[in-house]
């Protein structure tokens, strides 16, 4: 039963894929998008939840009729809290996702560490969806789990939708690049996966139900100084990550830090805007509603990096275009950064006042969403307007004719490792040392 919870979740998130990356314009469509996302997928995640406590109960019963069948026995093998350990509610007991209920990821972190190495080797091994991805359980353990869950999307992806092969008999105009397409994506999102299975890249977060991927760059630990919490921007999803795309500027952060001190963490987790230009620019990104949805997922996955990190470190929150949008949205949601740095920034959902124990900068080049933002198409409240944020325009290689205001490769620029944007990573460098 675990097992078929684990595939309906993994199906979950490939329906949401599939779903959100359909070219289906129109009213029916948006009418099908608005109930898939508020009615269908919480009855699948409800099927989910049942499935996985149904067999926890399944557990539950037969461990308690294996202990009472022990000599003397009465029950199962727990020791209540408070007991000599003094540390946790078990001492060699199965631990289960039911033990996380109603815990705050501070009390999460502490259940966690008053288990046994067995105790948490068991639940990683046989929970590993929620080990991966429950806030409070350090991002060492998570990692260990999305490995897992890595390869268990693998499987299931690989009955469900294997290699594309090529078709002879759909031989339009277009199919010959449509299938090289299909296909580099494909190859992309198996090397990937197979590279999380392997250790070479490390998921702090991995649920493609709940669309959500989050990647650690550099290593956290007590001998990190700067901790980055990255935040792409409008459009970002699963795909994105597969290509690498989101992941270059963070790397390029944790790879100038010689000492080793600085960590990244590439965040998406939760749904992003997304789905034809209109409905991801013009709809969703602009959406207090969408934002408020997921600024406290955001939160309270800053929660979980605030509990590891090491006294006298600094956070650093660092978003482009609408991922400046989900950092300050957070902000008032009640998490704190050191320092908030806005890349091309979108404009702050209502309510945000700036934070008087954060520094705040904004970079950008002359773009397509400055004009719009100076024109009131897409609010008003934006990083280039408002004087907390210390501004920083940078000459777009272009020079400045009137048509780089409505560049689109301006607005992504500033967000590469590109030699053209060199002087403005340096100066994101010395904003997040000094």
């Amino acid at each position: 039963m675990h097992g078929a919870g684990n595939r309906l979740q993994l199906q979950l998130g490939t329906f949401n894929t599939r779903v959100n990356g359909t070219l289906w314009p129109g009213p029916d469509a948006e009418q099908f998008r608005h109930d898939w996302k508020t009615s269908h997928t919480l009855v699948l995640r409800e099927a989910v939840l049942f499935l996985h406590q149904s067999a926890d109960e399944i557990t539950r019963n037969a461990d308690e009729q294996e202990a009472a069948s022990l000599p003397g026995g009465s029950g199962p093998s727990t020791c209540p809290a408070g007991s000599s350990n003094g540390t946790s509610e078990y001492t060699s007991g199965p631990v289960r996702p039911d033990d996380l209920m109603g815990k705050s990821a501070a009390q999460i972190k502490d259940w966690w560490s008053g288990l046994t190495p067995g105790q948490k080797q068991a639940f990683i091994r046989n929970y590993p969806v929620e080990a991966g991805n429950t806030n409070g359980i350090p991002f060492d353990a998570r990692v260990e789990a999305n490995r897992i869950n890595a390869q268990n999307r693998i499987d299931w992806l690989n009955e469900n939708d294997p290699e594309p092969r090529f078709n002879p008999f759909l031989m339009d105009a277009g199919y010959p690049q449509r299938f090289t397409d299909e296909h580099k994506a494909w190859e992309k999102r198996q090397s990937y996966l197979q590279r999380v299975v392997d250790g070479k890249i490390r998921l702090a977060a991995y649920d493609p139900a709940a669309q959500s991927i989050v990647e650690l760059k550099g290593t956290y630990d007590e001998n990190t100084t700067t901790v980055i919490t990255y935040v792409p921007g409008t459009t970002t999803n699963e795909a994105s990550f597969h290509d690498g795309g989101p992941q270059r500027l963070p790397a390029r952060l944790v790879e100038d830090d010689q000492s080793g001190g600085t960590a990244a963490f590439v965040y998406k987790g939760s749904e992003f805007p997304d789905g034809d230009l209109v409905e991801a620019f013009l709809v969703e990104a602009k959406s207090d509603e969408f934002v408020a949805r997921s600024a406290p997922v955001l939160r309270a996955f800053q929660g979980a990096v605030d509990l590891e990190l090491p006294p006298g470190a600094q956070s650093v929150g660092v978003g482009h275009s609408w991922g400046v949008r989900n950092l300050t949205g957070a902000e008032n949601e009640g998490a704190h950064y050191d320092k908030l740095l806005a890349l091309s920034g979108a404009a702050m959902p209502p309510g945000w006042v700036p934070d008087p124990g954060t520094e705040y900068s904004s970079f950008t080049y002359p773009d397509i969403l400055l004009t719009a933002e100076a024109n009131g198409v897409v609010g008003e409240n934006y990083p280039m307007k408002e004087p907390a944020f210390e501004k920083h325009v940078y000459e777009p290689p272009g020079g400045n004719g009137w048509t780089e205001f409505y560049s689109i490769d301006n607005h992504s620029l500033i967000a590469t490792t590109y030699e053209e944007n060199d002087q403005a990573l340096r100066d994101m460098r010395k904003e997040i040392r000094q």
